[in-house]
């Protein structure tokens, strides 16, 4: 004789007293399982740069990496592709402005693709301290940040790349002397041709990847360069002298994509903009030490330090007055040469 449903429901809660808390804890375990195979959405930012593996830069990277994944609970972090291998700053530029990169770290040269004003801190002789470049930056970054926003950038965070000296096979100790040179010349700087071309010498214009090869060969036997980036590319093997006399410092910076930086949580963005500010402040000042550290390594590996006589320094420093008359106009409007220069008095 068939059962009423009513009957059977109560034929199984009389056989199994128990059932109704079996079912709530096998939902409930059903529930962890299904809690405990999801992962957290992991967001991952992209940011090239020339920095080789190992270098200063990349080390305060890796940390600030870190740091961004802690605070995030690692739902946040940073991708660095160093060494160059997303392509020169122009292309990684371009690669952020089409998407294909969130960020890069870069130097002027980078930054003046955004915003070309940002050139005018490395001017040749415009500013002679990083007191006077930590001054100047101070007071100009709240005005400049705004605009690399104008051109679909986002500021992370300001860097130095340090002092540029003269490093060359022949000695080279007044301008006159870089008019029978072959420098090197980075493709898209803006300042250094300037200067060759006040003391009329013929520039080679190289990709940074390539000067190494170039000094191997003898296509140029003359640079501009950092005492860290001369070491870390391994440009010093190939040169005999250098100038005791930094010319121009080299800053840089990281930037976003002002897209990819809008794609960011309210939550992530304070992550972002904490974490730069400590670890662009930490790469400022292990960069300056590392640079004293550069220079005393590049004697004791057979560097010839050349000292400028007092007349040879007046001659640089008029160089570098003629070369920013040059490219007033091109680089940066007279006023703003004039505030910058107000801090190198």
């Amino acid at each position: 004789m068939a059962r009423s449903t009513g009957e059977h429901n109560r034929m199984i809660k009389k056989t199994h007293p128990f059932w109704p808390i079996a079912l709530i804890l096998t939902l409930l375990f059903s529930s962890a399982l299904g809690i405990a195979d999801e992962k957290p959405t992991v967001k991952t930012i992209s940011i090239a740069t020339l920095a080789p593996p190992g270098s200063t830069w990349m080390k305060v990277f890796d940390a600030w990496n870190r740091e961004v994944r802690r605070r995030s609970n690692k739902t946040l972090e940073l991708r660095f592709y160093p060494g160059g291998v997303q392509g020169d700053e122009a292309e990684v530029i371009k690669k952020i402005r089409s998407g294909r990169l969130d960020g890069a770290a870069v130097t002027a040269v980078g930054l003046s693709q955004i915003y070309r004003p940002a050139l005018v801190f490395g001017m040749p002789g415009i500013l002679k301290t990083y007191a006077q470049l930590d001054a100047a930056r101070a007071a100009l970054a709240p005005e400049m940040n705004p605009k690399f926003a104008e051109s679909g950038f986002q500021m992370l965070g300001w860097a130095d790349v340090g002092w540029s000296y003269i490093f060359s096979t022949q000695p080279v100790s007044k301008p006159s002397d870089l008019s029978t040179r072959k420098p090197w010349v980075w493709r898209e700087d803006l300042v250094l041709p300037a200067l060759y071309k006040v003391v009329k010498s013929n520039p080679v214009p190289l990709q940074l990847p390539e000067v190494l090869g170039a000094l191997q060969t003898n296509r140029i036997d003359t640079l501009m360069a950092t005492p860290v980036s001369a070491l870390a590319f391994q440009w010093n093997t190939r040169v005999s002298n250098m100038l005791d006399l930094p010319l121009t410092v080299v800053i840089g910076g990281t930037v976003m994509g002002q897209k990819q930086w809008d794609s960011l949580t309210p939550e992530q963005k304070t992550i972002m903009t904490e974490t730069s500010a400590q670890f662009h402040a930490l790469a400022r000042k292990n960069l300056r030490a590392d640079e004293q550290k550069a220079l005393a390594t590049l004697k004791e590996h057979n560097i010839k330090m050349l000292t400028p006589s007092d007349a040879e320094k007046a001659e640089w420093l008029k160089l570098g007055a003629e070369v920013r008359k040059q490219l007033t106009g091109q680089v940066a409007d007279q006023a703003l040469i004039d505030r910058v220069s107000a801090f190198g008095k």
